[in-house]
């Protein structure tokens, strides 16, 4: 966040400060001299109880002896509040419960109970605000989560209907980003999804749009003209990097910014993030190779019976609309600490009709890997599905993203064998028991080309000749294990690897 320093109980400064206003600012406050006096609106002056000089604030937060405001100038700083007066503090308690009254109220205009009175959404546990919205948990791991629902025909935001609405947590717990996707390529035309159903819901007089391109200029003039009646005028920015920067309409509210995109031919959405986000256009610090390496090796554990598994890996719930490859490549990228939404991922390869074009998914990919100074691998895994390849990524953290072949057959061998994994104390006679079943199964796997699939294999046991495969159907089908004779014979296309 631009200019958040934090100032000992001794009133001293720590840090370096961004902008000669807020030095001086915080300089006649702290050590006395002229009031600064504001009439910002949403602010409000605070007062040094020893000095008596005051400071015109937002107020951000107050809580565990702390105080955290903003300057005139955008720079955010926390302050003990030993430094205030009892009214200040007092005055500030108030600005909060009004701010929180305001946000309570706004949730009329929105349809949805986005807001509650404990402040801002950035401030409150994730599963606290997908409980309150009924978005269902898709995924909880030791460094993000994520909620999704994927919505029915009548459900309106804004007085528009999302496809998909998606809640992200970070690695603390709390509510890090929303992203709902209203009209899209994949969407409208796609014989899986519900077409202009939703338009007849929500829009039962208007007149329903012919074609993508009505539609998604119809969403876009709904959300902007709720947003504005309520907000007041937008802001014209840049959000995202390189290539994923597009011009984007702003509004802001007690710290939210709400960010509505419109792409020709492909989406209308809206992302609901921090103000100071808004103000880094999205953008995200690059997480050196070094780094990387220590953080992602901590992921993988190994057992005594010869498991090694990579774990805390986000799970994506691929939905109704079979975006399996859109799906996988989200939860890679996240976990290589990359941003990635798997419905904007998918409209960017994703015909009309349905289905997912890998290999344009994968330069889409590729194009935003690059960007964080990532790279995406292609592996040749009709031919080097085999432990050295296994090792050399799944050792050092690393899941592969496998093309294959969901068969029923395969599908029914892996849920079985799976569960009767868990009773296993013999390892010995169970390697030689899916051993004389993969024998009797790969001919038959082999034989037959369809339900093109891709997951992720997550781990490997040399010892029982296992890998270790996760599909993007939800927490269920997290972790599941096959001989690897059996992925061998199902194994299409080959692969990819999210690297250094």
């Amino acid at each position: 966040m631009n200019g958040r320093q934090v100032l000992s109980k001794r009133g001293s400064l720590l840090s370096r400060f961004d902008g000669l206003k807020a030095i001086f600012q915080l300089w006649l406050f702290l050590l006395g001299g002229l009031s600064v006096h504001g009439e910002a609106r949403d602010m409000i002056e605070i007062t040094h109880a020893g000095l008596g000089n005051s400071l015109t604030v937002e107020v951000m937060n107050l809580r565990d002896g702390e105080i955290q405001i903003k300057l005139e100038s955008g720079d955010i700083y926390t302050l003990p509040t030993d430094l205030l007066t009892s009214e200040s503090i007092n005055q500030a308690r108030l600005f909060l419960e009004t701010k929180a009254t305001e946000l309570v109220n706004i949730n009329k205009f929105i349809g949805q109970p986005l807001f509650n009175a404990s402040g801002t959404l950035w401030e409150q546990p994730a599963s606290d605000t997908a409980k309150r919205l009924r978005w269902p948990v898709e995924s909880k791991g030791a460094s993000s989560s994520s909620y999704r629902k994927y919505t029915r025909a009548d459900y309106s935001f804004l007085g528009a209907h999302p496809y998909c609405a998606t809640l992200y947590g970070s690695a603390d717990g709390h509510a890090e980003l929303f992203s709902l996707v209203f009209a899209n390529k994949g969407d409208f035309g796609s014989k899986m999804g519900m077409g202009e159903d939703h338009f007849k819901k929500i829009h039962p007089d208007a007149n329903i749009p012919k074609s993508l391109s009505e539609a998604i200029e119809l969403d876009a003039q709904v959300l902007t003209k709720s947003l504005s009646d309520e907000l007041g005028e937008p802001k014209q920015q840049y959000y995202g990097e390189k290539e994923d920067k597009r011009k984007v309409l702003r509004w802001d509210l007690n710290g939210h910014s709400f960010i509505l995109s419109q792409r020709d031919e492909e989406y209308v959405s809206l992302l609901i993030v921090p103000i100071s986000v808004a103000d880094a256009e999205g953008k995200v610090e690059l997480v050196k190779d070094s780094d990387m390496k220590v953080i992602i090796a901590k992921n993988v554990q190994r057992g005594e019976n010869g498991d090694v598994l990579v774990t805390n890996i986000p799970m994506v719930n691929q939905g109704p609309k079979g975006y399996c490859a859109p799906a996988t490549a989200e939860r890679a990228m996240r976990y290589m600490l990359v941003p990635a939404d798997m419905y904007l991922l998918a409209v960017a390869a994703t015909s009309a009709e349905g289905g997912t074009n890998t290999t344009a998914l994968m330069e889409s990919c590729k194009r935003i890997v690059r960007s964080k100074a990532r790279k995406i691998r292609d592996l040749n895994l009709e031919k080097d599905l085999n432990f050295k390849t296994l090792k050399k990524y799944i050792d050092k953290g690393v899941p592969i993203l496998w093309q294959m072949r969901s068969l029923d057959q395969y599908n029914k061998i892996a849920n079985r064998r799976t569960k009767e994994r868990r009773e296993v104390t013999d390892f010995v006679t169970w390697a030689e028991t899916i051993k004389a079943e993969s024998k009797d199964v790969v001919s038959s796997l082999k034989s037959i080309k369809e339900n093109h699939h891709i997951c992720m294999i997550i781990g490997y046991n040399e010892k029982t000749n296992e890998v270790a495969v996760s599909d993007s159907w939800g927490i269920r089908y997290e972790l599941r294990w096959v001989h690897i004779d059996i992925a061998r014979a199902v194994t299409s296309r080959g692969g990819f690897v999210i690297d250094f």
